[in-house]
């Protein structure tokens, strides 16, 4: 009679799982590259109930990328990035009946670990791809600068610097985001916009 131990299926199903994994990943295609991007982020802000004017900063990230192609239409993209963004508000008031300005410039600074499932159909052979993605951003605020500047008439304006404020006081230093893309690839080279 053979019978099989109930505390032995759970082991062989795990052998089973990393044996599939193994053969899979041995046929899969891995590509490494460099990813650079142009950034926009919105924000809004507000002070006692009132939303106060806000401008984006424009912004960059950087950062090395991994795809791993395990299927013929379909892999799976991440990488570490470097991420600098942010915004600006302006608050304008009067005191004694003279009216001032006070802008404050915050620039944050991220690393972030996309985490990307990438669709994949050809449109030129093999030498032109569209490129459909989608999956969340995994950011850690790393440092922060505000730099707010005084501007009254007839006077030189007034800048103060400050290093990290935001984070933690005024912003959470994780975030996540979801991110959707859509571009195109020829002959290795990313073209994408999300």
């Amino acid at each position: 009679e053979n019978t099989i131990s109930m505390k032995k299926i759970p082991c062989r199903a795990w052998l089973l799982l990393i044996a599939l994994v193994f053969s899979v990943a041995a046929h899969a295609d891995w590509r490494f590259g460099l990813h650079a991007s142009y950034d926009n982020t919105g924000a809004t802000v507000e002070f006692e109930d009132e939303k106060a004017g806000t401008r984006n900063i424009s912004g960059f990230s950087v950062g090395p990328v991994i795809t791993y192609e395990f299927l013929d239409y379909f892999s799976v993209q991440t990488g570490v990035d470097f991420l600098m963004n942010g915004f600006a508000t302006l608050d304008k008031s009067m005191i004694l009946d003279v009216p001032y300005e006070v802008e404050d410039v915050l620039f944050l600074y991220y690393l972030q670990v996309p985490l990307y499932a990438v669709g994949q159909l050809p449109i030129r052979g093999d030498e032109a791809t569209l490129l459909l993605e989608v999956g969340p951003n995994f950011a850690c605020g790393v440092y922060d600068e505000l730099i707010s500047t005084l501007h009254v008439p007839g006077v030189t304006p007034i800048e103060e610097n400050y290093q990290n404020v935001a984070f933690g006081n005024l912003l959470s230093r994780f975030n996540v985001s979801m991110h959707v893309g859509i571009g195109a690839e020829y002959l290795g080279a990313r073209l994408m916009v999300g």
